[in-house]
């Protein structure tokens, strides 16, 4: 079979061993979409983030087609549509039990722990399959198990967004454009973008922002006024606007990976006015199948998250792109197929 391997050599499109039959609770998957994400781009070009073992095939977050189940495994049916869940957890630890996925000591990913779907076939556990529902597409089938379910986990799961509340975005990116999108999507009263870019501004405002704002101009404007503030970039300036963007009782949610040490405000103001900084990483299973149901009832709106789309073997040049930040700010995805 064909599939992107990255090894000490580099990253190329080569024949590659096939991954057998499904064992027992297992699931062999076509992979028809993949999403390019920013960390393909660090695993090959930088090395800014690094792979359990090369060769590898990468490739997380992905979308295709069950072609076959093990023995005795409930899942879904041979045929069937489905995004890849693409975090492998032990179910047995602590924070399994208590259904925060996210924090397993021995979770693996996809294209990063073990093997990837940028390939014709992908094994891997039938309980990360989701099933897709009738009439979405595939390349939104495939960006909702990452980029837009991260954002659904830290707007929803991490900042409790819920009817009525007030959400300020700091960085409108990728995942920034998704989390204004579920913020209007889940009935947020007053969404508020901030970013130093004029078009991702204007690409904020296309996705349901009700302003957007240059950081400067926003901390004239919120301060001490928001219920949700959510970090998209990983910096220590932003972070600390997402603080001071809160008003009492208000919670700010870091999603952006950075090592700036970065400051909650005076403490007799954090206190007393009991705001809370939380990070948030990740997502939990049952927020991917949330965000499919959003999406195929037309209620979350992301004109901008899919950008080209373009063959396998234009992968290389596909995570180099994403690497260079010629993408628009959009995802661009891979049809495996073609």
């Amino acid at each position: 079979m064909r599939a992107a391997v990255l090894d000490h050599d580099g990253f190329t499109v080569r024949d590659w061993q096939e991954p057998g039959a499904p064992g027992p609770g297992e699931a062999l998957v076509e992979p028809i979409r993949v999403g390019i994400c920013g960390s393909d781009a660090h695993f090959v070009i930088d090395g800014s983030a690094k792979t359990s073992y090369q060769p590898i095939v990468l490739g997380h977050e992905a979308a295709g087609i069950v072609r076959a189940l093990g023995p005795d495994t409930d899942g879904p049916e041979p045929g069937t549509r489905v995004s890849l869940i693409p975090i492998v957890t032990c179910q047995e630890c602590d924070a399994c039990r208590r259904g925060r996925t996210v924090l397993c000591r021995e979770r693996a990913c996809i294209g990063a722990e073990r093997e990837g779907a940028f390939a014709d076939l992908i094994r891997l556990p039938a309980r990360n399959l989701t099933p897709v529902p009738d009439g979405l597409s595939w390349e939104m089938a495939a960006v909702a198990t990452d980029s837009v379910a991260t954002a659904y986990h830290a707007v929803v799961g991490r900042g409790g967004t819920t009817e009525g509340s007030r959400v300020v975005v700091w960085g409108t990116g990728g995942l920034g454009l998704s989390a204004v999108g579920i913020a209007k999507a889940v009935g947020a009263s007053q969404v508020i973008a901030v970013d130093p870019r004029p078009d991702a501004r204007e690409w904020a405002i296309d996705t349901g922002a009700d302003a957007a704002f240059t950081p400067e101009e926003a901390l004239d404007e919120i301060a001490g006024k928001m219920d949700v503030a959510l970090e998209f970039v990983g910096r220590a300036t932003t972070t600390e606007g997402a603080v001071r963007s809160l008003d009492d009782g208000g919670r700010a949610v870091v999603v952006g990976i950075g090592h700036e040490p970065a400051a909650a405000g005076r403490l007799i103001t954090f206190v007393m006015r009991e705001r809370e900084l939380v990070g948030s990483y990740g997502n939990e299973p049952e927020e991917v199948g949330a965000v499919l149901d959003l999406m195929a009832a037309g209620t979350l709106h992301l004109p901008h998250v899919i950008g080209d789309v373009i063959p396998l073997d234009q992968v290389a040049d596909g995570v180099q792109r994403v690497h260079e930040g010629r993408t628009g700010g959009s995802r661009i995805v891979v049809d495996i197929t073609a």
